[in-house]
């Protein structure tokens, strides 16, 4: 599968693997197997190609244990979006939320390893598939970060009504408003164009 990378923070790309969240009606779960979490974790730069193949083939070797981390890593996620969500309706956050993701983070966090960098050193995720939920560490590194920084205040919601993905506001003037001008963007101003049209048809008529 084909996964739009939009959000410029690899925890909001995650989170907008729900399509259509605003109409329970449409929802759509982009990730429905432990395949499609790989797949989008690939593209989104979390884990590398080689690794992505290690982890599908280690999944359709324990499919009991890839079930398990999918599930997991979909709590995560809905955790997520509760977290930033509540501060764009200026919610106070749950408690269980808060200690899930605290734990979330710690989990990744006790995985980092560090590696030499030119006359220094970093700080990076293991290249080997240790664990099916390894693609969840750098997921909660990445919304550590950008829950703790700055960066949160220019998360925004697409102005889609029936797409609200979020993704960080890096404009010049921070006026982006679509995670997509190709998609969300166009498909709003043919609406506007269609009813503008059909009001003038309609004056036209009278």
């Amino acid at each position: 599968m084909k996964f739009q990378i939009i959000a410029d923070e690899l925890c909001l790309d995650f989170i907008n693997t729900l399509d259509n969240r605003p109409l329970p009606e449409r929802r759509r779960e982009l990730l429905g197997s432990y395949e499609d979490l790989a797949d989008w974790a690939a593209q989104a730069g979390a884990i590398h190609a080689t690794l992505r193949v290690a982890l599908v083939r280690q999944a359709k070797a324990h499919p009991a244990k890839a079930s398990v981390a999918l599930r997991r890593a979909i709590e995560l996620r809905e955790t997520l979006y509760r977290l930033v969500e509540s501060r764009f309706a200026r919610r106070r956050l749950a408690e269980g939320d808060l200690r899930a993701f605290s734990a979330a983070l710690g989990d990744a966090l006790s995985h980092l390893q560090l590696r030499a960098a030119g006359k220094g050193f970093r700080l990076d995720w293991p290249e080997e598939p240790l664990s099916l939920e390894a693609i969840l560490w750098p997921i909660a590194g990445s919304a550590g970060q950008l829950l703790t920084s700055d960066e949160l205040g220019r998360v925004r919601q697409c102005a889609g009504k029936t797409c609200r993905w979020m993704f960080v506001d890096r404009s010049k003037n921070h006026s982006r408003r679509w995670c997509d001008m190709k998609v969300c963007g166009n498909r709003t101003k043919a609406r506007k164009f269609y009813r503008r049209a059909k009001g003038r048809s309609a004056q036209v008529q009278r």
